[in-house]
């Protein structure tokens, strides 16, 4: 496991709690932080095209694969899908209940969010995993690398088309829009540009790990997390942009890989998924408070909350995400050998 991507993956969580932290009161070094989702993209298309890629040669491989990523993200999505609806004391109707089980609710169903507003990129997520392993069975070698850099590059284009349509380039928030509509459109080009630095990354080990050129590639990352406005229209490079970060980090060595080793960084990433959905529940009390009261009413409402994320990842990743994540695996291994034991011997 390289340790830099899940030290990494936790940061990019973290990102996006403080993101959403300072939504009552916005601050500067926050604003430009929703873009840690679309890192979250890239990274899990590297991750999953070197853990999985290869596995993926038939059906039943794909069944295999998706049972397992259910298991990975559909358990804690439920867990805090119930908790967001029991905080704001909503009973969804048939509709947004049959979309939330299906995780389909950021696939351009819904004009706002429904449930865990963060849950879309989950849910995004998951129907891409469904893309990319239909892809992996049906083409190999180069034709595979062709259809992927299409849909990156298809997906991205749209999405600029969508944002530089609603003036993002005068008013700043590029790709900020784009959730629970044409959020997917995020998540294709992430995920598949990160799938094609999986399919070149024995080029680009031999100078990954040089100080000079991480430490320029995590920058330009930092840069973008954090202001991205200064430069107005930067955010639109956000996918490439963290794909050189990912890049530079292939080898697990370097400066920036010994910073995202640190056990709390670890720990994040241990966690990442968990604490990404479980600080959305809370959401829309950080929301509704006024945005003229006193800094200790404040501070004790972030304290409050980042207690509440911490905590409920914590509980979230001990109970609910490794336990059902084991079971769905153990699954998919007996329905695996299942079907092999039916195969005739010749």
């Amino acid at each position: 496991m390289n340790r830099s991507f899940e030290g990494l993956r936790g940061i990019a969580a973290l990102f996006i709690v403080v993101h959403h932290m300072f939504c009552a009161w916005p601050h500067p070094m926050s604003a430009n932080a929703y873009l840690a989702v679309d890192l979250f993209f890239v990274l899990s298309g590297f991750v999953i095209s070197g853990a999985c890629g290869p596995q993926l040669s038939n059906p039943a491989s794909l069944r295999t694969f998706m049972i397992r990523r259910i298991g990975r993200l559909w358990p804690t999505h439920i867990a805090t899908t119930v908790l967001a609806l029991i905080v704001a004391r909503h009973l969804p109707a048939f509709g947004e209940t049959l979309a939330l089980a299906t995780m389909s609710q950021g696939l351009n169903v819904f004009q706002a969010g429904i449930g865990n507003a963060v849950s879309w990129s989950a849910g995004d997520e998951m129907y891409v995993y469904l893309l990319f392993g239909a892809g992996c069975i049906l083409m190999r070698g180069r034709a595979r690398m062709v259809v992927f850099a299409a849909l990156a590059l298809t997906a991205w284009a749209l999405a600029a088309w969508i944002e530089i349509d609603r003036a993002c380039l005068l008013q700043g928030g590029c790709l900020s829009k784009l959730v629970h509509q044409f959020g997917w459109l995020r998540c294709i080009a992430g995920f598949f540009i990160g799938a094609l630095i999986y399919e070149f990354r024995d080029r680009l080990i031999p100078w990954a790990s040089h100080p000079f050129l991480q430490v320029t590639a995590f920058s330009a990352a930092l840069f973008l997390l954090i202001s991205a406005d200064a430069l107005p229209g930067s955010a639109l490079t956000a996918p490439l942009t963290f794909g050189a970060l990912i890049g530079a980090l292939i080898s697990d060595r370097g400066p920036v890989s010994r910073i995202l080793q640190t056990p709390a960084a670890q720990y994040l990433g241990k966690v990442s998924y968990p604490l990404y959905l479980a600080h959305g529940v809370m959401l829309p009390l950080v929301v509704s408070m006024p945005a003229d009261v006193k800094l200790a009413d404040q501070l004790f409402t972030y304290a409050l909350f980042l207690f509440w994320a911490f905590a409920a990842a914590h509980v979230l990743h001990n109970y609910v995400e490794m336990p059902f994540r084991n079971r769905f695996n153990a699954w998919s291994q007996m329905l695996s050998h299942a079907t092999s034991s039916q195969v005739p011997q010749r």
